[in-house]
């Protein structure tokens, strides 16, 4: 039995292969937030700047310092960041930070002009936004609500009360007709971005808080803070994988053919990447804090992030 062991123990340790990273960002403030595309590389920090830098280099192009805003102390504060996204056209970037008296402001930043415009003031808690098309924002709530926002005409399109619990992520598929939300629940909610309806749920190994989320083509990979992590097939409306992870699944991710995911595998921040077939290949080791979040780039190339860097990956 100890042979078999030991032999098992070997095969694992051949089978997975340990990875440094490609590329390696640290900043001098905590990471708040980032977005990407092709030419930018965009990141939202602590102390209320947003520096906007060339995606494959890193160089800085330019940077945006937010306004400060009055804590419940009455002394100035960074103003909180909580989304970033690039407008699909690539010509605009939208910034939702945090206001005066806790109120939430939905910025569009021009990179041509290089001059910000205020669209959008509210009491409503809103926790993130991302671009549908140039011309509309999907928006979550705290409250477990979804709003789609027309930057145009400057009009919530509607509002939809989508769960009972409080919000945690979500995620939007590659063609942005439906998002996935999730909450403190571990129920993973499908909804069409176009009407804001509910389509189904999925459910079932995840009992608490989500805290990671992918939807990639037909799966969707959840993570909660339970230590558990599911891929389900939006098809069958089945999971397809169920494990318990080391250390909280912060982030997650699924490559673009479905053979491979990804996910924090342990209190060392190191992420493991697996087959769809649940399979170990690689050990990404780098990150000095829990990640943020983590995104495939292409099927062999990793984005992720922390609140103290940002590491592409790229595997063999």
């Amino acid at each position: 039995m100890k042979k078999i062991l030991i032999l098992l123990i070997a095969v694992f340790a051949f089978a997975l292969t340990n990875l440094k990273p490609y590329k390696f960002y640290r900043y001098s403030y905590y990471i708040s937030k980032i977005a990407y595309n092709k030419n930018y590389l965009i990141v939202g920090l602590e102390n209320g700047k947003i520096l906007i830098n060339n995606f494959k280099t890193n160089k800085k192009i330019t940077e945006i310092i937010l306004p400060k805003i009055h804590d419940f102390m009455g002394d100035l504060i960074s103003m909180p960041i909580y989304s970033l996204d690039i407008s699909p056209n690539g010509k605009n970037l939208m910034i939702m930070a945090q206001g005066e008296n806790a109120s939430r402001k939905i910025f569009i930043y021009n990179f041509k002009t290089k001059k910000m415009k205020l669209i959008y003031t509210t009491k409503k808690t809103l926790m993130k936004a991302r671009y549908i098309d140039k011309n509309n924002i999907f928006i979550a709530l705290l409250g477990d609500e979804i709003e789609l926002f027309n930057i145009k005409n400057k009009k919530i399109i509607y509002k939809k009360q989508i769960g009972n619990y409080v919000f945690s992520t979500y995620s939007l598929n590659k063609s942005k007709t439906k998002a996935v939300i999730g909450d403190e629940s571990g129920v993973a909610k499908i909804v069409s971005v176009k009407n804001g309806k509910k389509l189904f749920e999925l459910k079932g190994f995840n009992k608490d808080k989500t805290i990671s989320l992918d939807f990639v083509k037909n799966y969707i990979i959840n993570g909660s803070s339970d230590k558990r992590l599911s891929i389900y097939d939006t098809v069958s409306k089945t999971s397809i994988i169920t494990l318990t992870a080391k250390f909280l699944p912060y982030a997650s991710a699924i490559s673009f053919d479905l053979k491979k995911f990804a996910f924090q595998y342990d209190e060392n921040n190191d992420i493991m990447v697996k087959t769809i077939n649940n399979k170990p290949l690689y050990l990404l080791k780098g990150h000095s804090m829990p990640l943020i979040n983590m995104k495939f780039l292409n099927n062999n190339t990793i984005i992720s992030y922390s609140p103290a860097e940002i590491v592409i990956w790229k595997l063999k």
